[in-house]
């Protein structure tokens, strides 16, 4: 069975984001978002499912988090027909054209056992990519130039240029709307600035039930690029999880990017994959 989570769900959530601890400090920090939530003002950005069993004790089997048009799933169901309610729930989701079309995300050896019993269309198969962690504090370089971003307007504004296709998924407001939202579950948002213009940007979820802080949307101008404001951002948001006792990790958005992050200090550990979900 596929239901909607509430906050009575803490116990269970954590359980399974703690077991897959990667992917469970996307799932945790938006989960502690929507439990801070109290006006509920933010529902439309976030929804939170649990895979249960059927047995009598309706045990938790996997956590589904849908954020945009993005779907994150934590754990597996643990039986083909289990397999089967969730194949059906992401193609009822998944949209109707390429505009619509959501995406699903997981650790790699959950979505090649998916792709295993529910081959994807060519266009849709799952793209790996390398999965990282940093293990020692990085040298801080010209601590003054990275600060706290003052506009988050500015972030979608930077992504955008670097993602065209940003503008076409989602609005300037609706996405900037999506990061007031995942702050208010412990992200933090960073930027560094040339003559008093933002140039590049970095965020990390730092969920307090999590064990990793996960680094997201670096993103630097183009030209604005290989003068080093990408390291001093990934530098900054790596020493901002050890500080609260995390370890910092990150998806890297390409296999071409292994080799630089390799050079700021981190490993690939695993792999996490994307494939795009279409109807049935």
């Amino acid at each position: 069975m596929i239901r909607l989570a509430d906050a009575n769900d803490h116990a269970a959530i954590e359980k399974i984001c703690r077991k897959n601890a990667w992917d469970g400090t996307n799932v945790l920090s938006t989960y502690q978002a929507k439990c801070r939530d109290i006006s509920n003002i933010d529902w439309q950005y976030c929804d939170i499912w649990l895979g249960e069993s059927d047995s009598n004790k309706k045990t938790a089997q996997y956590v589904l988090c849908r954020m945009g048009q993005s779907f994150y799933l934590v754990g597996q169901p643990h039986s083909k027909e289990r397999w089967e309610e969730l194949h059906r729930f992401l193609s009822m989701h998944a949209g109707s054209t390429p505009k619509t079309r959501s995406r699903l995300l997981a650790e790699s050896t959950v979505l090649q056992k998916y792709e295993s019993l529910y081959p994807a269309m060519p266009a849709g198969k799952s793209v790996f990519s390398p999965r990282m962690e940093c293990t020692c504090m990085p040298e801080m370089l010209d601590e003054n130039s990275v600060v706290p971003s003052e506009s988050l307007w500015r972030i979608y504004d930077i992504l955008a240029q670097v993602k065209p296709d940003l503008r076409e998924q989602t609005s300037r407001d609706e996405y900037t709307a999506r990061m007031l939202f995942l702050k208010r579950g412990g992200a933090q948002f960073l930027e560094t600035r040339e003559q008093e213009k933002t140039v590049a940007v970095g965020a990390v979820l730092l969920p307090e039930q999590s064990d990793y802080g996960l680094i997201i949307n670096l993103c630097t101008l183009p030209e604005y690029r290989n003068r080093g404001y990408a390291k001093k951002i990934v530098s900054a948001l790596c020493r901002e999880a050890f500080l609260v006792g995390k370890t910092p990790v990150l998806d890297c958005a390409a296999p071409e990017l292994e080799p630089y992050y390799r050079r700021l200090g981190f490993q690939t550990v695993s792999q996490w994959g994307t494939r795009t979900l279409y109807q049935e």
